[in-house]
């Protein structure tokens, strides 16, 4: 194995769901992957310098210093330029324009989000990151989503808070779905992975049986 394929893809996980964490965890595996979590945005910035990552996968609502204010210190630092930065926020959280625009990221998704999709995401932003384009780079964007599915990210456009004039009972109801989708999702994902290891282990076990 040369030294490249044995190089890891060094991640940073910056969330303080469980539930997200425990879906990036089991989608990054060992040995292509280093997944770090940190769930606070100061200690993100911190120790930036030391882990070297090579992707930054980015919450908005982040305590000390939120995902906003982390993105912008990566994008300030020539340093830190060739990191890719990918937004996870909810379906219903609208982007900050005050705080940050979508040039600020490489890409942003939305939770929930297939698993499966954003590892391919994550290998895409790195390849794009080691070779300077020739022409501006564009957004990755799912074209033509198939029906009833959520598409890993919007196009770009801004979408503005909630009127004021909208009801509290309905955005109890928007966070009461968004709340359940992630839920579903994760159980979804999880239930996935756990089938693969179950059989990864159950041929083992049969292998070990037949020598």
């Amino acid at each position: 194995m040369n030294d490249e394929l044995a190089m890891s893809y060094r991640l940073v996980l910056a969330d303080t769901s469980p539930s997200v964490q425990r879906v990036v965890q089991l989608a990054f595996p060992l040995p292509e992957f280093d997944v770090q979590v940190i769930e606070d945005g100061l200690q993100v910035i911190e120790v930036l310098g030391r882990i070297d990552p090579d992707v930054v996968l980015l919450s908005p609502g982040l305590p000390s210093r939120d995902g906003y204010e982390v993105g912008r210190y990566l994008r300030s630092r020539e340093e830190f330029r060739k990191v890719g930065l990918i937004l996870l926020k909810n379906a219903f959280e609208p982007l900050d324009g005050e705080k940050a625009s979508e040039k600020d990221f490489d890409a942003i998704v939305q939770k929930p989000f297939d698993s499966e999709r954003l590892v391919r995401l994550v290998r895409e932003t790195v390849e794009r990151k080691k070779v300077p384009p020739s022409y501006p780079e564009e957004s990755l964007i799912e074209e033509n989503p198939s029906a009833g599915e959520l598409p890993l990210f919007k196009e770009k456009e801004f979408i503005p808070p909630p009127p004021s004039s909208r009801s509290g009972e309905d955005l109890e109801d928007k966070m009461r779905i968004m709340l359940r989708e992630e839920i579903l999702s994760v159980e979804r994902e999880l239930e996935k992975r756990l089938r693969a290891s179950f059989r990864a282990d159950l041929k083992e076990w049969f292998d070990r049986k037949r020598e």
